[in-house]
């Protein structure tokens, strides 16, 4: 409403109005207006998305981190590859806190977790096998066209160029508090035996 404002008084005076239609000038304003629109709300809807996919990746990084001091610790007695090889892949990284008799999937707050995962990895790649999971769990996490039901990121195949995703059905404190509690409820040491080969 403020942008058409602007652009009201802006047009106002752009025109030679004997010569120009007030409709065709009126309606310019209306369509540069909800231009304008859809660009605030999906710079929006990616600002948000981007926030949550950060805050995973940042998650994972700790995760992987956090096993390898544990692994290689002074007083350990596992061993591990160099991080730079180290844990490239989620698979990995639950393996090796397996070694150290730590189920991540046990934790109360993993489940949460994986469902951020699968959006962050939806938001960034499209269509796959998160996305997949994603819907299967979430169908009202996807935008969807509303005269053929199809989702928008399936037609428009893109994540980031358009609104893919009902923002307002992925609460952010949700995802937020769910990595706050996992660290809050993993114990502080982690102990194994297992040695891993290079």
């Amino acid at each position: 409403e403020e942008h058409y404002k602007e652009l009201e008084i802006e047009y106002s005076t752009a025109f030679d109005w004997e010569n120009k239609d007030p409709a065709d000038v009126f309606q310019m304003i209306q369509e540069k207006a909800y231009e304008f629109y859809e660009f605030e709300v999906l710079m929006e809807h990616n600002y948000y998305l981007s926030f949550l996919t950060n805050m995973y990746q940042i998650f994972e990084q700790q995760l992987r981190s956090f096993v390898y001091s544990e692994l290689n610790h002074s007083f350990s007695p596992v061993r591990t590859k160099k991080l730079a090889k180290f844990g490239t892949n989620m698979n990995e990284i639950k393996e090796a806190y397996k070694a150290l008799d730590y189920d991540l999937e046990k934790n109360t707050y993993w489940e949460t977790i994986h469902i951020l995962s699968d959006i962050a990895n939806t938001f960034k790649h499209g269509d796959g096998r998160s996305a997949k999971r994603l819907f299967k769990k979430h169908p009202e996490m996807f935008k969807v066209y509303e005269y053929d039901n199809q989702r928008v990121m399936d037609r428009e195949l893109t994540t980031n160029s358009e609104v893919v995703f009902e923002i307002e059905k992925i609460d952010f404190n949700t995802y937020a508090d769910a990595l706050i509690s996992f660290w809050k409820e993993l114990p502080e040491n982690l102990e194994g035996t297992y040695t891993f080969k290079e």
